[in-house]
C-alpha cells in the first residue's frame, strides 16, 4: 500500500468514472451496504422523551455535513462508495460555536483517502512514529492523523500553505475501512483484484466495436460495360 496505494486508488477512480461495469458495481454495493441507513431507537421511558430524542436526531442529520452538500444519510452513501473505490474514508469531527444555531453543535467533514499521505513515514520523539500518515504511540495506539491541508491532486486549489500537513487527534477522526489482514493500517480498494481485467475488458470491447464498424463499411459493387445486357451479369 505504501508503494502503490496511490496508483491503485487513481486507477479505481478512473474505472468508476469511465467503466460501466465498475460504476454499476459501486452503486449496487453502496445501496446494499447502507440501505435505509442508521435509524436509532431511543430507550427513553416515556413517549414524549422518545419523540424529543428522535426529533433531535433528525434535526442533527439534516445539518451533519460540514460541506452542506447532503445530510447524514447522504454522507453514509458517499462513505460506502469511498470504501468500495478507495478502500477507506475519513470523517473529521468539526465542533461548532453556539451562535451557529445548530441543533447539535457538531458536524463531520468527509476526507478522501488521498488526503492522508501514504508516503509520510517517520520516527518522532518519545517512542512515537508516523506510518502512512497515521501517528502511533510507543505501544501501537493511534494518536493522530497527519492530513494534507489541501487535496494533493486538486490543481484548482491555489491557496499557498506554509505547512503541508495538519495534525488531527485520533479522537476527532473516524477512519472507515475494512482491515482484512493482520497489521493492516490503511484500506485497499475493493476493485484492486479486478482493475487489470476491467482495463482489458474495455480494450477488448473497443477492439470488437472497431472490428464491427470496419466490417460494416465493406461493400460489394457489380459493374458492367455500357450497353451490356443485364442477362450477362
Amino acid at each position: 500500500l505504501a508503494q502503490v496505494g496511490d496508483t491503485v486508488v487513481a486507477r479505481a477512480r478512473y474505472l468508476t468514472r469511465n467503466n460501466g461495469y465498475a460504476s454499476q458495481a459501486v452503486d449496487s454495493w453502496a445501496a446494499s451496504c447502507v440501505g435505509a441507513g442508521i435509524v436509532p431507537a431511543s430507550l427513553a421511558r416515556t413517549a414524549r422523551q422518545r419523540k424529543a430524542i428522535g426529533q433531535a436526531w433528525l434535526d442533527w442529520t439534516d445539518a451533519a455535513d460540514a460541506e452542506g452538500l447532503t445530510d447524514w444519510y447522504g454522507m453514509m452513501r458517499r462513505a460506502a462508495r469511498e470504501v468500495f473505490v478507495a478502500g477507506e474514508v475519513f470523517l473529521r469531527a468539526r465542533p461548532r460555536r453556539p451562535e451557529e444555531a445548530l441543533a447539535v453543535p457538531l458536524q463531520y467533514q468527509m476526507l478522501p483517502a488521498e488526503m492522508l499521505p501514504l508516503e509520510k513515514t517517520e520516527q518522532l520523539s518519545d517512542g512515537r512514529w508516523i506510518r502512512q500518515g497515521i501517528e502511533f504511540d510507543r505501544i501501537g495506539r493511534r494518536v493522530a492523523y497527519w492530513f494534507h491541508r489541501r487535496h494533493p491532486n486538486d490543481a484548482t486549489d491555489i491557496r499557498a500553505e506554509a505547512e503541508l500537513y495538519t495534525r488531527v487527534p485520533a479522537a476527532e477522526v473516524i477512519h472507515v475501512f475494512d482491515p482484512v489482514e493482520a497489521g493492516q493500517i490503511r484500506g485497499i480498494s475493493r476493485l484492486a483484484p479486478a482493475i487489470v481485467k476491467l482495463f482489458q475488458l474495455d480494450a477488448y470491447n473497443d477492439a470488437e466495436l472497431d472490428r464491427k464498424k470496419v466490417a460494416a463499411m465493406f461493400a460489394a459493387f457489380v459493374t458492367m460495360n455500357a450497353g451490356e445486357p443485364e442477362s450477362t451479369l
